[in-house]
């Protein structure tokens, strides 16, 4: 059985970049961003790589630490491990792109904020993380 709830990493799709963000963060961050900013409507796996990409960007930035299924330290999958193992990158420059990048997740223009705005009661719990990640951003 798949993970699902409303943090980024409880929904398997999450850990479906792991592996490119291990090969070039920055360069993984910035394409997902860039890439909803310039979308028409961003699909499921868009939506995914926008709030991962921003939750390691978070993670980087602000030393924020994340419910995930991974609980080994030196794992580079691990985004609470990102900023520790990659102290060398300089992601200021991203910020600006994720708070856009987020701000159409939890708009109209996403499949996964169509999704979630079915779920009456973690819709708002779902979308209030990913504005508090945002404001962390700013």
């Amino acid at each position: 059985m798949g993970a699902w709830d409303y943090g980024i990493f409880d929904d398997d799709t999450a850990y479906d970049f792991t592996d490119e963000i291990k090969t070039d963060a920055k360069t993984f961050f910035k394409s997902s961003f860039e890439s909803a900013i310039n979308s028409d409507y961003l699909e499921y796996d868009e939506c995914h790589m926008v709030t991962v990409s921003a939750a390691y960007l978070d993670n980087y930035l602000n030393g924020t630490k994340y419910r995930t299924d991974s609980e080994e330290e030196k794992d580079e999958s691990n985004v609470n491990m990102f900023s520790k193992l990659n102290l060398d990158l300089k992601l200021d420059d991203l910020k600006e792109p994720a708070i856009k990048a987020l701000d159409i997740v939890i708009s109209e223009k996403s499949e996964l904020n169509e999704l979630w705005s079915d779920n009456e009661e973690l819709y708002p719990k779902w979308k209030r993380n990913l504005e508090e990640l945002i404001s962390r951003l700013k």
